[in-house]
């Protein structure tokens, strides 16, 4: 197994990371009013920038409403606070800048916690934990990563994934980036691709496209999620982490966790290497 981090990840995001600075500054950013919590009561309203289109984390149900883990936390958080909740839908390549810039008062929205994005960002606590894996035909024979040569993976433009399958796979890989993580699903259900670059909670909407058609052939590292807020809000990421120490301490977020994904909240690394929380 290898492990996302040691995978080179520094060149990859430094650009991005610098743009998402340099977009906030341009913009004015709230760095002088940064959002606090009598901002956000006072206001009645906070806003989270989220996914739309990752079970169980945070997806569209058929009602037309937002569902999922994420959109749980977000509520138990706005009813804490006493206010309503606001919802902004990003994608892996806005998120950073739509937090500096004040659009959304935090992201919980499936972001993994790296030393990278921590120079930017101030993560409250790590909320779940995934396997980033290749996924293929189920009769494939394909259990390295270099017999990816000549072979095409469908990944999402921007994500960690797409850093971790470009810097693993061999250099003739045929390496295919798409707009959001739906899209690449559907490029391997359609047959675009024959590989599919992604999570492990994203793999049962393929498995439910197609029952035993696909299975995971390659597991790259497990990797930790993180919810964040600007450093600019250190008030409000004090909060947040003083409330994700109470629900982790009276059994709300193992509830929660066994609801949406099947088991327990997992342990979690209670510091990382450059990286701090502001839970305890």
């Amino acid at each position: 197994m290898r492990n996302l981090q040691k995978l080179g990840r520094r060149s990859f995001l430094a650009a991005t990371l610098a743009l998402s600075a340099s977009i906030a500054l341009s913009a004015g950013v709230r760095h002088a009013s940064a959002a606090t919590v009598d901002e956000i009561k006072q206001k009645g309203t906070i806003t989270f920038g989220i996914v739309t289109d990752q079970p169980p984390f945070s997806f569209i149900n058929a009602n037309g409403e937002n569902e999922g883990y994420d959109i749980d936390i977000t509520k138990l958080m706005a009813k804490e606070l006493g206010v309503k909740v606001a919802y902004v839908p990003i994608t892996s390549a806005n998120r950073i800048p739509q937090l500096l810039t004040g659009k959304v008062d935090m992201l919980i929205c499936v972001m993994g916690v790296y030393p990278d994005r921590a120079k930017v960002v101030q993560y409250v606590a790590p909320y779940a934990s995934i396997n980033a894996a290749i996924y293929g035909p189920k009769d494939s024979p394909l259990s390295k990563v270099e017999e990816l040569s000549g072979h095409s993976i469908a990944v999402e433009k921007g994500s960690s994934m797409d850093k971790a399958v470009s810097d693993a796979a061999p250099k003739d890989a045929n390496v295919q980036k798409f707009d959001d993580a739906s899209s690449a699903v559907q490029a391997l259900l359609s047959g675009q691709v024959e590989y599919l670059g992604s999570y492990s909670h994203q793999f049962g909407g393929v498995e439910k496209a197609a029952p035993g058609k696909y299975a995971q052939k390659i597991v790259l590292s497990t990797e930790y999620e993180g919810i964040a807020v600007s450093p600019q809000s250190k008030e409000l990421g004090e909060w947040a982490g003083q409330f994700w120490d109470k629900i982790k301490k009276d059994g709300t977020l193992d509830k929660l966790y066994q609801e949406h994904f099947g088991t327990k909240f997992p342990d979690m690394p209670a510091t990382m290497d450059g990286i701090t929380f502001t839970a305890k």
